[in-house]
């Protein structure tokens, strides 16, 4: 899949793809720039520089990562806070960096956080919602806007009802599919919000041709995180006050007939860690990326059925599925 295949395109980025060179990273020109501003209560590293520096060249959209575990963790700065006064905070964490020059909705982005110290969301989803309502709820009321949701589509079924009808940015690493797919599989999966866009690859080849465009664009990291619009004009232009040029057919919904056969969403592998010393979790699909932790010996896991060639495994990485992170495939076992 191109970059170019979107219409209305997307880069995002954190400190994780390091000091950029604004001379040479919107040469594409992408429409959109996700923009991670921090994490818990903690600013991205290069959040400042980066809203500044995009500002009036491509619209922006700011993303803050959801911390559900820190006042969980005896002995951390935050432990004993409650979980709806822990979520308050994150909101205004992120809404100080953003209240001089708002611009669009904020995205919280839900998923696993590292398991050297964070839970599984499926083991804590009570007080993890809780977290995320007081988050959505706080912002909401600090930008004056319905604010949206970044996860990736396996996670879509662990929402409670009260969530699903905000806009969602959905993570779905598989360039088999199109637009259309997406939005099948989120309705699928119970979302009654719009879809407006759908991350497909991390991978950083915008040419469809393997070769990543990252440190070319003027990044530190070779690997670029690749997204498309997928909503419809109208919320386009809700969403930033500026209008795309479309044609009619765009904003009339399609019927699906009814006995359509529904689109195959397993897009994930059962494996189980064949590593008698654990299995390394990085950061990138690369030796050489950031350590995030360890996999159990013989535990199970499961990973995004595409591959990643990647450095330094025979047979490529593969990330997990709702939560940061790759796997060598070398050392695990299909179920």
């Amino acid at each position: 899949m191109k970059f170019s295949s979107f219409d209305i395109n997307m880069f995002d980025i954190s400190h994780f793809n390091g000091k950029i060179d604004w001379s040479k990273f919107l040469t594409p020109k992408p429409d959109i720039l996700g923009i991670r501003m921090g994490y818990g209560v903690v600013t991205d590293d290069r959040a400042v520089e980066n809203w500044q520096n995009a500002k009036g060249k491509v619209n922006r959209v700011a993303y803050w990562y959801m911390d559900y575990y820190s006042n969980h963790i005896k002995g951390w700065g935050a432990d004993g806070v409650s979980d709806k006064d822990w979520g308050i905070r994150e909101a205004e964490a992120c809404w100080k960096l953003l209240k001089n020059d708002p611009e669009g909705i904020v995205f919280l982005d839900i998923e696993n956080g590292n398991p050297a110290y964070a839970p599984d969301l499926s083991a804590v989803t009570g007080r993890a919602q809780t977290i995320a309502k007081a988050i959505l709820q706080r912002m909401d009321e600090l930008n004056g806007k319905k604010n949206g949701i970044y996860c990736s589509l396996g996670l879509l079924s662990w929402f409670s009802a009260w969530f699903k009808d905000r806009p969602l940015w959905v993570a779905w690493y598989n360039e088999y599919q199109t637009a259309e797919s997406v939005q099948k599989a989120v309705k699928a999966a119970g979302w009654v919000g719009p879809c407006v866009i759908w991350q497909y690859a991390s991978h950083g080849c915008l040419n469809g041709d393997g070769v990543p465009q990252g440190r070319i664009l003027g990044t530190e990291l070779k690997e670029l995180d690749l997204n498309g619009w997928i909503g419809t004009a109208a919320q386009y232009s809700a969403l930033f006050g500026k209008p795309v040029v479309v044609t009619p057919e765009d904003e009339v919904p399609v019927e699906e007939p009814e006995d359509e056969t529904p689109i195959d969403v397993t897009d994930f592998i059962n494996y189980r860690v064949t590593a008698s010393k654990g299995l390394a979790i990085r950061e990138l699909p690369t030796t050489k990326s950031t350590l995030l932790g360890y996999w159990l010996f013989n535990a199970p896991v499961t990973l995004g059925k595409s591959i990643d060639q990647g450095v330094g495994s025979v047979q490529g990485w593969s990330e997990l599925e709702g939560q940061k992170g790759y796997m060598s495939l070398d050392w695990l076992r299909k179920e």
